[in-house]
C-alpha cells in the first residue's frame, strides 16, 4: 500500500473515475480538480469509502497559465485526463484545440516547478498516432495502430468539417494529435526530470462509477449499445474495458520504465465485428438484437501493445467480458 499523492484531472469523467477508483484502492491518496464545486458531493457519492484518501481542488479554467500551479504542491505523480470530449462544440480552435493543448502544456509546466513529481500520465487516444482522415476513410481497414513517437502527423487547423459526429470526432481527433505531438516537443524543449508517459487508449467501454439511469451512457458505450440493437456500425472494433485502461495508468505509476518519454497503447484482445455479434446472440439469444453473424462490410483495424504488455504486464479482459461490462450493465438500468 502507498501513501504517495497523485493529482487527477477530470474524475468527474467516465475515463478518470476508474483511475481515481483503481489507484484508492491501492491505498493512494488523491487529489482531483473540479471544475464547478457541485462535483464535489457527486465525487463523495462516487467513493464513499476512501474519504480520508480524497483532497479537492477547484481548477474552473485549466487553459490559463499557471492553472495548476496549486493543485500539484507536494504531488507525487500527476494523471492528467480531462480533455474536450466529442461533440463540445464546434469551434476547432476554441472548443478542442486550446483547451486540449494548453491544458496539457499548463499541467506539465506546472509540474516542472514542482521537485516532488516523479511522473506525469498524460491520457491521450489511439487517434493521436493516426493520420486524421484515418478513421472515417478505407484507410481504416487493416490498419495497424502502434506507438510511433517522434512521428508528426499534419493537422491544418483551419480545415472544413463535415457535419455532424463525423466532422466531431474529427476535430476531437486533431486536438489529441496536436496535444500529443505538443507534449512530446515539450518533453525535447525542456528535459523534465521526471518521466514523461502517454497512454493511448483504444474505443473505451465497460461500466461506469457515475452513470445512474440510463440516459446517461457514456459515448462509445452509446455506440456499441446502438450496434448490438439496430446492426448500424459507427467504429472499427479496437475497443479496451475502462476497467483495463484504469489499471494501465495504476501499472504505468511505478512500472520500470526505461525511456524518460514513452507512449503505451492500450487495447484490448483483437476482433472483428463478426466475432462480437457471434457473441451477442450466444450471451443474449432471446434478446432482439439485430448485431448478427455473418457481418459484412463493417471496417477493421488492430492495435499493437507491445509496450503496454512487456513494460506494464498488462493482460486484456476477455472479448466476452468486456460486451457484458456494457450490455449487463445497460440492461440493469433498464429492469
Amino acid at each position: 500500500m502507498s501513501t504517495s499523492l497523485i493529482f487527477i484531472t477530470r474524475a468527474t469523467g467516465f475515463i478518470g473515475s476508474q483511475i481515481a477508483s483503481s489507484v484508492l484502492k491501492a491505498g493512494y491518496r488523491v487529489r482531483l480538480s473540479v471544475r464547478r464545486e457541485e462535483q464535489i458531493q457527486k465525487l463523495r457519492e462516487a467513493f464513499p469509502t476512501f474519504a480520508d484518501q480524497i483532497q479537492f481542488i477547484l481548477v474552473p479554467d485549466f487553459t490559463k497559465t499557471n492553472a495548476f500551479a496549486d493543485a500539484v504542491v507536494g504531488v507525487d505523480y500527476v494523471i492528467h485526463v480531462a480533455s474536450p470530449m466529442v461533440g463540445q462544440g464546434n469551434d476547432f480552435q476554441k472548443d478542442y484545440i486550446n483547451p486540449a493543448v494548453q491544458g496539457t502544456l499548463s499541467v506539465l509546466d506546472a509540474a516542472k516547478a514542482t521537485p516532488s513529481i516523479k511522473r506525469v500520465l498524460i491520457t491521450s487516444s489511439i487517434l493521436a498516432l493516426l493520420p486524421l482522415e484515418a478513421l472515417f476513410s478505407m484507410a481504416r481497414d487493416g490498419l495497424v495502430v502502434r506507438e510511433r513517437a517522434g512521428i508528426d502527423l499534419p493537422v491544418d487547423v483551419n480545415m472544413e468539417f463535415p457535419e455532424g459526429l463525423e466532422g466531431h470526432t474529427m476535430k476531437y481527433h486533431g486536438s489529441k494529435t496536436l496535444a500529443h505531438q505538443a507534449t512530446e516537443d515539450w518533453v525535447k524543449k525542456n528535459k523534465p526530470f521526471f518521466k514523461v508517459l502517454t497512454l493511448h487508449p483504444s474505443f473505451v467501454t465497460g461500466p461506469s462509477l457515475l452513470q445512474k439511469k440510463a440516459e446517461e451512457v457514456d459515448s462509445i458505450n452509446r455506440l456499441f449499445l446502438d450496434a448490438v440493437r439496430t446492426g448500424t456500425i459507427a467504429f472499427p472494433p479496437v475497443l479496451v474495458d475502462v476497467r483495463d485502461v484504469a489499471e494501465g495508468f495504476y501499472r504505468a505509476l511505478t512500472a520500470l520504465v526505461p525511456a524518460d518519454f514513452q507512449e503505451f497503447v492500450l487495447s484490448g484482445v483483437t476482433t472483428s465485428w463478426n466475432e462480437i455479434a457471434e457473441f451477442v446472440q450466444k450471451l443474449y439469444p432471446t434478446a432482439d438484437y439485430k448485431l448478427k453473424p455473418p457481418v459484412e462490410g463493417a471496417p477493421t483495424m488492430s492495435a499493437v501493445t507491445k509496450a503496454a504488455d512487456e513494460i506494464l504486464g498488462m493482460k486484456w479482459k476477455p472479448l466476452e467480458e468486456l460486451i457484458r461490462g456494457v450490455v449487463d450493465v445497460q440492461l440493469a438500468f433498464k429492469a
